[in-house]
C-alpha cells in the first residue's frame, strides 16, 4: 500500500522541480501514463488468471487515485517559481546577484552563466551567453571554484 504513497510524491517532485517548465509536464504526464498502463496491465493479468469479478473494485479505487495524482500534480507544475521580491537575479539563470547589483548594472557579466543585462533581457542573448559559457567551459574548465584555498597564479 506505500508503493502507491511513494509514487504519488515521486511523481509530484518531479512535476514540483520542473514547475513552469516542460520536464515538469512531461513528468507529470509520464507519472499519469505510467498509471494507465498499470491499469490496462492488471485487467489482462485479471483476464488471465480468471478473477474478472475483483477488476471493478480495483477501477473503484485506481481512478480516483489517478484524478488526485494528476490534480495535484497540475497544480504543483503550475506554480511559479519563487524568486524574492525587489532583489536583483540574473534573469538567464536566476542567480543571486544583490551583492553585485553595481557592477551588473555597469554591464558586468552574471558570475554564474555569463550572461550581461541587456543578453539576459532577449532568449536570443541568453543563448549566446549560454553558448559563451559552455565554450569557455570546454577550453579550461574550473572545477569547484568555491573550494579553491589560494588564488590562480
Amino acid at each position: 500500500m506505500l508503493l502507491f504513497v511513494f509514487y504519488a510524491i515521486l511523481v509530484w517532485y518531479g512535476a514540483f522541480q520542473g514547475r513552469r517548465r516542460v520536464p515538469g509536464l512531461c513528468a507529470l504526464a509520464l507519472g499519469i501514463f505510467a498509471l494507465i498502463v498499470f491499469n490496462a496491465v492488471h485487467f489482462r493479468v485479471a483476464q488471465h488468471f480468471g478473477y474478472e469479478q475483483y477488476v471493478p473494485i480495483f477501477r473503484v479505487l485506481m481512478y480516483p487515485y489517478m484524478v488526485m495524482v494528476g490534480l495535484v500534480g497540475l497544480f504543483l507544475v503550475t506554480l511559479p517559481i519563487e524568486l524574492p521580491r525587489g532583489e536583483l537575479h540574473c534573469k538567464a539563470c536566476r542567480y543571486d546577484l544583490t551583492d553585485l547589483k553595481a557592477e551588473f548594472k555597469e554591464g558586468a557579466p552574471c558570475p554564474e552563466c555569463g550572461a550581461t543585462e541587456e543578453e539576459a533581457a532577449t532568449r536570443a542573448g541568453r543563448r549566446l551567453a549560454r553558448k559563451r559559457l559552455h565554450a569557455q567551459n570546454k577550453i579550461k574548465p574550473d572545477p569547484l571554484p568555491g573550494l579553491r584555498l589560494r588564488p590562480e597564479r
